[in-house]
């Protein structure tokens, strides 16, 4: 832990911002007043936005109504609570890690349903102004509801991994008994470990980024239990997807159940159920999961990387590793295709694509194998960073962007002893917080004074502190 006490200019930015948020921005308007905090806030008064419409060239980052509008949505808070506790730790005041713990209070308190699954994700948020938990399909308005007559069967947990520790630290027996049921209702055949990634235990879409959280989430909890029950089912939830790999690439699609291109298609959210399978290893001892997590990432930067232009490629073929070219915009059957090559910029969800999270499990092979693919990659990755964070990045850049590049450079400088990659960043440190800050708190995207929680602040939060102190923070479960 971080000596007490600890200042710098960042520092105190970070903490300018939360005092802002705890002071002005939780859910005081609505008829359920409570310390939650609002999902959207105004960086001028910190505040819930008195217009909530968005200037013509600025549109949410995520699906429908992801964002919470009007509400709060502690799923996609989390790396904020996370970088929250770390601001307390680091610096003695412990305000930042005493509201978000209330947060999460308020949260269990208001959105459990009664099969203990959380009512939170891309499905569920709670409304401030109605003073209830509301739930909604894609591109359908929201429909509130009570929450004892919601069977939370759209739960949903992704793309962020769970702070578990946060929530256990709580209320140990409702998060078990909320682990549990993820087992339970996402799970359609405990015998392979097929999965989907609602929780209404049929087969549906087993997306890569849902089925890495539940492995992880349920490595986690074992920790906590020792139950060989929780690590075995997250092993065959891995294994569940690794054996939809084609034989000739070893490549795995991004859902082997869809009706799509997703079925026949790998992109790089291979980054982020790698990095939830070595977590999975980590919490477990089972070196099948890192095993999987190799043999997989190594297949997409032996197919996927194109000299000629110096890219990562967004969309290969599963059964020869061939690319997916665009020649035209109009030629993507879906917008949340990835594009040719993949983005260190694309923020949109759920696009599946991923880069800087490949990008950081790339590093956390090298560090654990030593095998020189992985070391290659670790340079390509920082080589792209360096040129499109200055030339071709787009007008409006997102915090969690910022982040996840900041933390993967420091992860690497750190791994392969190299300064050079702390140098840069820096260097994006200075560009993220010259954009962002807006004096009293952080804007979550450039070009506009706004802050949203599915921007991924927290992201951007816990690499400066990371920066600041060169120490890793404590991710209390979550994870990069």
């Amino acid at each position: 832990m971080i000596a007490p006490a600890m200042h710098s200019e960042i520092i105190d930015q970070i903490k300018q911002h939360f005092d802002t948020v705890i002071t002005y921005g939780t859910a005081q308007d609505g008829p359920d007043p409570n310390p939650m905090w609002m999902a959207s806030l105004d960086v001028r008064t910190g505040r819930y936005p008195e217009n909530d419409l968005r200037p013509a060239h600025i549109s949410p980052r995520v699906d429908s109504y992801t964002h919470a509008p009007g509400g709060a949505t502690l799923y996609w808070d989390q790396p904020h609570l996370v970088a929250a506790h770390n601001l307390s730790d680091m610096t003695g005041d412990q305000r930042y890690a005493e509201a978000a713990n209330a947060y999460i209070r308020a949260f269990l308190q208001r959105s459990v349903a009664n099969c203990d699954l959380f009512l939170w994700g891309n499905h569920y948020y709670y409304d401030v102004y109605q003073g209830e938990t509301v739930w909604f399909r894609s591109h359908t308005p929201p429909r509130p509801t009570g929450v004892h007559a919601i069977t939370a069967y759209l739960h949903e947990i992704r793309p962020v991994p769970p702070a578990w520790e946060l929530f256990w630290w709580i209320d140990p027996k409702l998060t078990k008994r909320s682990l549990d049921a993820i087992g339970r209702y996402h799970v359609f055949d405990p015998a392979t470990g097929g999965f989907n990634r609602h929780a209404d235990q049929q087969p549906g879409l087993d997306y890569l980024e849902a089925g890495g959280i539940l492995v992880e989430s349920l490595a986690w909890l074992y920790t906590r239990t020792r139950e060989r029950s929780a690590a075995d089912l997250a092993l065959r939830i891995a294994r569940f997807t690794f054996e939809h790999r084609a034989p000739l690439t070893g490549l795995i699609p991004v859902s082997s159940m869809a009706k799509s291109w997703e079925r026949y298609t790998s992109t790089t959210e291979i980054g982020l159920w790698a990095n939830s399978l070595l977590r999975a290893a980590q919490y477990t001892n089972l070196s099948q999961f890192h095993t999987m997590a190799r043999d997989v990432v190594a297949a997409y930067l032996t197919y996927g990387w194109d000299a000629a232009d110096g890219r990562y490629y967004g969309r290969l073929n599963i059964a020869d590793g061939t690319p997916q070219r665009d020649e035209d915009p109009a030629d993507k059957i879906s917008a949340y295709q990835p594009d040719t090559y993949t983005d260190i910029w694309n923020a949109l969800y759920p696009s599946h694509d991923y880069p800087l999270a490949l990008a950081e499990a790339c590093v956390t092979l090298y560090e654990q194998t030593g095998q020189p693919e992985f070391r290659t990659a670790i340079y390509r990755w920082a080589a792209l960073i360096a040129e499109l964070t200055y030339e071709g990045a787009p007008v409006v850049r997102y915090a969690e962007q910022f982040g996840r590049a900041i933390h993967f450079l420091l992860r690497a400088a750190d791994v392969l002893e190299k300064n050079r990659f702390r140098v840069q960043a820096v260097d994006i440190a200075d560009v993220a917080v010259s954009g962002l800050f807006a004096g009293r708190m952080f804007r979550s995207h450039t070009g506009e004074d706004r802050y949203d929680a599915v921007d991924g602040l927290g992201y951007l939060l816990l690499a400066l502190l990371y920066l600041e102190t060169r120490q890793p923070p404590n991710y209390m479960g979550f994870g990069f």
